[in-house]
């Protein structure tokens, strides 16, 4: 079986394991393809679970564009915002001034856009970090050099999701020709796809969640019958 076909078998995380593992040589086919289309899928399932997810949130009273503190946002951001031309021209546009992008990240802008769940609940405590991450044009529009490659932001960290003053962003070195990148400056330092499983999978959308000892009651709600990836 190739990867495509192990990915659908279930073997998710050690597909991606395998992909990574292969650094910049994932560039070479027959693993190329493959990837592209393991990459694919991922993000065709990332999408269907965020849009079950928003759509529990809307059920459950959840109030998107408004920090936990009750002020509205300064901008007004779609929960999920689809792919488009624009985004894909902006990702083609930061390929050719950054560098390669990784796999996982070129098919979650294709595939699943630009995902914002930054809100609030009155009953819902702060410190969720919800899931953010922000379309290429956020990322071309902050091209930030350091040391010897550029760092790109793609979402506020978990004190700015909360409107307090934070740190860095959470982010990626580019160029980067792997299968995959390492989510700089999120707490859990994970690959972006493990971060995605984590984020989704697990807590709802509110990774901010692990590690709290609170007990989160719209959890199993949120996280009933999402696809594995």
């Amino acid at each position: 079986m190739n990867y495509l076909e192990r990915y659908q078998n279930g073997e998710y995380e050690q597909v991606w394991k395998e992909l990574q593992d292969r650094g910049s040589g994932i560039r070479d086919e027959p693993y190329y393809t493959q990837a592209q289309e393991v990459a694919t899928e991922t993000m065709r399932r990332v999408r269907r679970n965020c849009e079950r997810i928003i759509s529990r949130l809307q059920t459950l009273g959840y109030v998107f564009g408004t920090f936990p503190d009750g002020k509205r946002r300064s901008y007004t951001v779609a929960p999920l915002t689809p792919p488009s031309e624009d985004m894909r021209a902006d990702c083609d546009e930061l390929e050719s001034e950054a560098g390669p992008l990784p796999l996982s990240l070129t098919a979650f802008w294709q595939e699943v856009g630009a995902i914002d769940l930054v809100g609030m609940h009155r009953t819902w405590p702060d410190g969720l970090d919800p899931l953010v991450v922000d379309p290429p044009e956020g990322a071309l529009s902050d091209l930030d050099d350091e040391g010897e490659g550029i760092f790109v932001g793609l979402a506020p960290d978990d004190l700015h999701k909360d409107n307090i003053s934070g740190g860095d962003p959470y982010g990626l070195q580019l160029p980067n020709s792997s299968a995959d990148f390492i989510f700089m400056y999120e707490r859990h330092n994970l690959l972006f796809v493990p971060y995605l499983r984590l984020a989704i999978l697990q807590w709802g959308g509110f990774p901010g969640l692990e590690g709290r000892g609170v007990q989160f009651e719209p959890l199993n709600s949120l996280t009933a019958e999402l696809e594995l990836f």
